[in-house]
This record gives C-alpha cells, sequence and structure tokens, in this order.
C-alpha cells in the first residue's frame, strides 16, 4: 500500500538521508576521500499491533576531483501491521471489506476499526550529480524513484549554489518535479460511494494494484546560509510547493453514523455492511514554508535548532522546532541528543464521522493525518570512530495525540477514544566509511 505513513517526513530522513553527525567545530581544508559509503538499518514501529517498517538504506558517493562528484541512494523498506481505516468504534461488531472488496474482516465492539491488511515492500532509488561551474558555482541535478505494489513514483530535481562575500554567505536556489501513479487495489473509489462487497469475490489483494490515477507534484526552494562567525552559522529557505491530480487515498473510509445516538446506521440493502463512504479530498494542493537554522560550534561539542512554518490551501497550518546537540565524549566517541515538536491544525474537510440525513460536503476525510494533532519525539544517537569507519546506534521515542473533529462526540461516540494517540519506537544502527 502506498507509504503515507504518520511518521512522514521523520521516517523519510531516517532512512534516506543517512544524516552524519553535527560538525564539532570549524576545521581546516582537507582531502576529500575518494569514496564515501553510508548504509543504515532502521526500524519502526507502533504500539497495539499497528505498522512496523524495516529498513535498509545505502548511499554511495564518488568524489572524482575536486569539481566533480555524483551519487547513488538505494532504501528497501517492508511493512506490516495494522493501519486505521478512519471509520470510529462502535457498541456493536463492525465488519469491513479489503480494499479491492473480495475479503472482510470484522472489528470488536469498542475497539479502533484497523485494517489488518496492511503490508507492502517499498524499493527506491535516487542519484544526483555535482559539477562546480567556476571557482564560486555548484551546479546539482538528480533523480528518484520508487516503486510499491500500488504506487510509482518518478521524479527530477536541480539545485544551483553561489558563494558571494568571500564564500561568507551562499545563496542556493532549487526545483522538483514528480510525477506519480496510484494504482489501488480493485481500483480507485469513487469519491463518497459506499463500501460494499465485490461482486463475485472481488481480486487478489496479494496482487498488483491497478493503474489508471496519477498526480504531479512541483517543488521550487530559495535560501542563504550565512556564516555569522568562526564558530556559527545560519540558513533561511523558502519553498513552494504544488500538488495536481488525485490525491485522495483510496483506502480511507468515513463511518455514516445517527446524529442523535452516534450508532452507525445501515448501508446498502443486501451489503450486510453499515455505511461507510469513500472518503474525497481536492485534487489540488499548494504549500508553502519557510525554514531557518542555527548552528553554533563549541570548543568539542556542536548546537543545531531549526523551525520550520508551513501553510497550504486546505487548511493546514504547522510548525516544527527541532534541537540537536552533539557531545564529544572522546575523540572517539560522541552522544548526540535529539527533540523534535511538531503541531499542526486540522485541513478544512476534516471530519471524524459524517451524520446520516445531512447534506454531503463537497471534500471530506477522517484521515487523522489532516486533523488537529501534536507530535513529540526525542532520542539519542551514539556514535564510535575506528580506523575503518563510523558506527552509530539512534534511539527515538514518538508520540502523537490528535483531536477528533468538532461536534463528533455524539451519543455513543461519547465513550469512545475517536482518534487514540499513537506511539511508536524508532531504531536505527549506521555503519560509514571513506577511502
Amino acid at each position: 500500500m502506498q507509504l503515507k505513513k504518520p511518521i512522514g517526513a521523520t521516517l523519510a530522513s531516517a532512512t534516506c538521508s543517512l544524516l552524519g553527525a553535527l560538525p564539532a567545530a570549524p576545521v581546516a581544508a582537507q582531502e576529500v576521500p575518494t569514496w564515501q559509503v553510508d548504509t543504515a538499518l532502521l526500524y519502526y514501529g507502533e504500539d497495539a499491533g499497528r505498522v512496523s517498517d524495516g529498513s535498509l538504506a545505502t548511499s554511495i558517493r564518488r568524489v572524482l576531483d575536486e569539481d566533480r562528484s555524483f551519487s547513488l541512494n538505494l532504501t528497501v523498506d517492508a511493512l506490516t501491521g495494522a493501519t486505521p481505516n478512519g471509520a470510529v468504534p462502535s457498541n456493536g461488531v463492525q465488519t469491513f471489506t479489503s480494499p479491492s472488496g473480495g475479503e472482510s474482516y470484522r472489528v470488536a465492539a469498542g475497539e479502533a476499526p484497523l485494517d489488518p491488511n496492511f503490508k507492502d515492500t517499498r524499493v527506491a532509488l535516487s542519484g544526483s550529480w555535482q559539477q562546480a561551474l567556476g571557482d564560486s558555482m555548484r551546479w546539482n541535478v538528480g533523480f528518484s524513484g520508487s516503486d510499491e505494489m500500488d504506487y510509482l513514483h518518478l521524479g527530477l530535481d536541480t539545485r544551483l549554489e553561489r558563494d558571494f562575500n568571500r564564500r561568507n554567505t551562499t545563496v542556493f536556489v532549487g526545483a522538483a518535479y514528480g510525477r506519480d501513479e496510484v494504482r489501488p487495489l480493485g481500483g480507485a473509489p469513487i469519491g463518497f460511494s459506499p463500501m460494499i462487497p465485490s461482486v463475485g469475490g472481488g481480486e487478489d489483494d496479494e496482487g498488483e494494484g491497478e493503474g489508471g490515477e496519477t498526480k504531479d507534484v512541483i517543488d521550487a526552494l530559495i535560501g542563504v546560509t550565512q556564516i555569522l562567525s568562526r564558530r556559527s552559522l545560519v540558513e533561511v529557505a523558502l519553498s513552494y510547493g504544488k500538488s495536481d491530480g488525485y490525491l485522495t487515498d483510496p483506502y480511507k473510509i468515513l463511518s455514516v453514523v445517527s446524529p442523535v445516538t452516534g450508532a452507525p446506521v445501515p448501508g446498502p440493502v443486501g451489503s450486510g455492511l453499515n455505511l461507510y463512504l469513500h472518503e474525497q479530498r481536492p485534487d489540488t494542493r499548494t504549500k508553502q514554508s519557510v525554514f531557518a537554522e542555527w548552528r553554533y560550534a563549541f570548543d568539542r561539542d556542536s548546537l543545531a535548532i531549526s523551525y520550520r512554518l508551513m501553510d497550504d490551501d486546505w487548511g493546514v497550518t504547522s510548525n516544527t522546532a527541532e534541537a540537536r546537540y552533539r557531545w564529544n565524549i572522546s575523540e572517539n566517541n560522541y552522544l548526540e541528543p535529539h527533540l523534535r515538536y511538531y503541531k499542526q491544525g486540522a485541513a478544512d474537510f476534516y471530519r471524524t464521522v459524517l451524520f446520516a440525513g445531512a447534506p454531503l460536503p463537497q471534500f471530506a476525510s477522517a484521515d487523522y493525518r489532516l486533523a488537529d494533532n501534536e507530535t513529540y519525539t526525542a532520542g539519542i544517537k551514539y556514535g564510535h570512530r575506528t580506523e575503518r569507519g563510523e558506527f552509530s546506534v539512534r534511539l527515538e521515542y514518538y508520540h502523537q495525540t490528535a483531536t477528533p473533529s468538532p461536534g463528533s462526540a455524539i451519543g455513543d461516540l461519547a465513550n469512545f477514544d475517536l482518534v487514540p494517540p499513537l506511539n511508536a519506537v524508532i531504531a536505527q544502527f549506521g555503519y560509514k566509511s571513506s577511502f
């Protein structure tokens, strides 16, 4: 299934970027190794039997000379577990169909509805070429691609950097384009159509998804990095992104309940199900954000603090604050504590439930990732250098709480946690070497 997990950028950065430690202090120029290899093995696991992910990521960089280099990155993710399908708990047993409608699963009374069929393998490959353009400019061009059972991504990106002020100031601009193909199992459902079992048993949920739905994503970036002193620097960047096409999650539904009792209402005659409607999102989304980071190098240790503000035309506004402190215990050992705080407002069309008899809105989604939510991440990384390379171990704890849409706790629903909190652990082992 599509890799739209709740940790989003957190997991992506953990498995793909393979960030090294923060710089301990300004250092003199030195010979750059010809080959640099970073490898990371990561585990992400949610509580209550929800999604778990095992990822292996490798990044290889080859320096041809002082003006040219290229890199390749490979990531393989294997996901299993259960994920919320968007419905709400009920006093009675609930039955749902699988994505293709060919199979069904049951959820006990009072339990949060989770789809147990969440499993997939994702393979992602990306690469870039960096070329110096004179003494003060650099150009980078890259590609990216990933493939899942029901999702295909292809993309291109480029970035241009220019140094000024005796290399104390660097201005950069970038752009990226992505083309995604969505291949939902059983085909993409029509928005607000009811969940029903397929006639004839449906398709095999283990098979490939069907094609036919696409989206285009364009991103632009402009920013500046300024050295403030021998020990500190600051970076500020503005970004803009636009998505156009199929942006709905084909596996998410909404419960239709009585506006008086909060109990689910019957579905289509003969279906044997309650009434659940497939979600419907807008087919465009525009985002803009501002990012700022300050880094400071002490005599041995270093600190990085960053903040990001994002706003989009879906009504979502988010704030992200993050801090890392690099504590060099000895010449070959370091600890790096990490704290991250994230808060967002709900999308304009977020609805925990729909009420029977009320007119359908133009758009609606019960995906808790579009709800008013708050996230805390805390962890620590330990690194050890040897003559052959650097080993590291990172452990983090992730906690998320979300708020139901106003007016959702009607009747029976007032007795349930409509959007249960999410807890997860992240463990990563990394190794990097240069030669």
